[in-house]
């Protein structure tokens, strides 16, 4: 998998993936992030998602290495955040919805490369 090869490389592999299935989208971002999933490649991800990565237990360093390192696995573009007291107790749903709209609002201020 893609992603553990990336942790790999990063001296990461303690980090723990979870990926977020369908049941999980009503639930709250610390319901979701300490579901145990012993075997990745089994899990049904979510399909209809856009691709976020909520990071836990990580220094803000080791949170720009990785970030820094992302585009080098491969796999399409992501956006990341963190877990924050603030957002914990929250549906999977609305922060979602709050992170896409932040990520649309900052990327359609930045000026065009071309």
């Amino acid at each position: 998998m893609q992603i553990q090869q990336l942790l790999k490389e990063l001296d990461g592999e303690f980090l723990e993936i979870i990926f977020c299935t369908e049941d999980m989208i009503t639930r709250p971002l610390w319901e979701a992030m300490n579901t145990r999933q012993p075997h990745l490649e089994a899990v049904k991800v979510a399909k209809s998602l856009p691709r976020i990565c909520f990071l836990s237990g990580l220094s803000g360093e080791e949170m720009m290495v990785l970030i820094d390192a992302f585009p080098e696995t491969g796999l399409e573009p992501a956006v990341f955040a963190a877990l924050v007291p603030n957002s914990a107790d929250k549906p999977l749903q609305e922060l979602i919805e709050e992170i896409m709209g932040d990520h649309e609002m900052l990327t359609a201020k930045q000026p065009s490369s071309t």
